[in-house]
């Protein structure tokens, strides 16, 4: 028997798939944010990870029915509004050129914690609560899946820098999993 998945549990796994190749790409330009400043002909880390987190919302109203969703989309909602304000404000780093103006408006924007702590650090604390929480919603029918996203979760938040990469691969897989259990089911 085989086993499809649907447009929108394509579009999420995609989703997740260009988010990881956003943090790859953040990751092999982690010591040098002149160069992740200088991509051309367009700030490519933080297209993929807007493109990514944009697909993933087609899946946030099918997820399992459970008590979970009361927690999971609203959190999974509210993690990808504040990455979507994250690629922006990175965005806007990317566009200056002149390096005294960029100084500026960094500092400027990190000294205005109503701007930088949301969208700067506590983005991917909620992006990945909200994907974790939304993964509970397959324990019934998929308990390996469900137990890769924790694994994933936890290797994104103990972790840093490369080892993110790792961290997204292990959610995607996970969720693949679910989605595929659950349309056995």
């Amino acid at each position: 028997m085989k086993m499809y998945l649907k447009p929108y549990e394509f579009y999420f796994l995609f989703g997740l798939l260009l988010y990881t190749v956003g943090q790859f790409l953040i990751f092999i330009f982690y010591n040098d944010i002149e160069a992740l400043h200088s991509q051309e002909p367009i700030d490519f880390a933080h297209w993929f990870m807007l493109i990514g987190v944009l697909l993933l919302i087609p899946q946030i109203g099918n997820f399992p029915k459970s008590r979970w969703n009361y927690i999971s989309s609203p959190t999974l909602i509210l993690g990808i509004g504040l990455i979507i304000g994250m690629c922006v404000l990175d965005f806007v780093f990317w566009s200056l050129k002149e390096p005294e103006l960029k100084r500026q408006v960094s500092e400027h924007l990190i000294n205005t914690p109503e701007i930088w702590k949301p969208f700067m650090k506590f983005n991917g604390l909620l992006f990945n609560l909200g994907l974790l929480t939304s993964s509970f919603s397959y324990y019934k029918n998929s308990k390996t899946g469900t137990l890769l996203v924790l694994i994933g979760t936890l290797v994104i938040y103990i972790g840093g820098g490369w080892i993110n990469v790792l961290g997204y691969i292990l959610l995607t897989i996970g969720f693949y999993i679910n989605f595929t259990d659950k349309n056995k089911s």
